[in-house]
């Protein structure tokens, strides 16, 4: 299937007319009206091709990140980084080539007061731009992949995905992966590995990740992060976990138990 996209004025046009012209097309769950939208010379086909699978809506939350990702970021894969800034790319595949999985998806929230918002954040990019490719409905799988995608493990690239994403991903993943302290990808595997070798100290959720990041955030006072290898940060996230479970007064007491494992027995 080839990958589709779209002019740049056609998406600000949509944009800019979306609560006066096209809303009610989305609040209506309207399929024939979407198709017919996007059935113009602004909307076209790439050269590149993928192939395509389905997402799912319907999976538990400890599992529905990790069949996403992979059946999306996998296929999708050979997107360069700048290819997969462009908003005009995910907002027209959502819209034609994943328009199925949008409108299920929207079924699911319809009764929610902020249906509208989530609307335009499925199918927009809304706020800063690393925050909105981890927010916008189908962006989300392909940065999530790419930034938890281990070339190295030959075996089994998507291992740190899938412990990122096991427990607490929808919590975790938006406010780990849109600092700009993890849009470093060897900075964000770092941390992912040292917590994955810690995980008999601390639990794999949020609360971690935001502690650890933290972290790394006063060491950039007075080191630049950005010259770290992944081994370094790997190496400094174990070192700084074995610190606070042997001083865990120094964590906020409402964490400390969803931090450090012999807290929380």
């Amino acid at each position: 299937m080839k990958i589709k996209t779209c002019d740049e004025e056609f998406l600000e046009e949509v944009k800019r007319d979306f609560d006066t012209k096209y809303i009610d097309l989305y609040r209506n769950l309207d399929k024939k009206g979407i198709q017919e939208l996007f059935n113009n010379d602004f909307v076209y086909d790439t050269s590149l091709e993928f192939d395509y699978q389905e997402l799912s809506n319907t999976l538990p939350n400890s599992e529905i990140y990790i069949y996403n990702i992979k059946r999306f970021y996998e296929p999708l894969r050979s997107l360069t980084n700048v290819q997969a800034t462009r908003e005009e790319l995910w907002f027209t595949m959502i819209n034609t080539i994943y328009l199925d999985y949008l409108l299920d998806y929207l079924k699911t929230v319809v009764n929610y007061k902020d249906f509208d918002q989530k609307i335009k954040n499925a199918i927009f990019y809304n706020g800063s731009n690393i925050r909105a490719q981890l927010i916008q409905r189908i962006s989300r799988y392909w940065w999530m992949g790419y930034r938890t995608y281990d070339e190295k493990n030959k075996q089994n690239p998507y291992w740190l995905m899938e412990f990122f994403f096991e427990n607490d991903g929808s919590g975790k993943s938006i406010g780990f992966f849109s600092s700009k302290l993890t849009n470093n990808k060897e900075i964000a595997l770092g941390i992912i590995e040292g917590i994955y070798l810690s995980r008999d100290k601390v639990i794999n959720r949020k609360e971690t990740y935001a502690t650890v990041n933290k972290y790394f955030n006063a060491m950039g006072g007075v080191r630049i992060l950005d010259i770290m290898t992944r081994e370094e940060v790997k190496k400094e996230t174990i070192e700084y976990i074995n610190y606070i479970v042997e001083n865990p007064e120094l964590i906020p007491v409402k964490d400390r138990k969803r931090i450090i494992k012999k807290l929380a027995a």
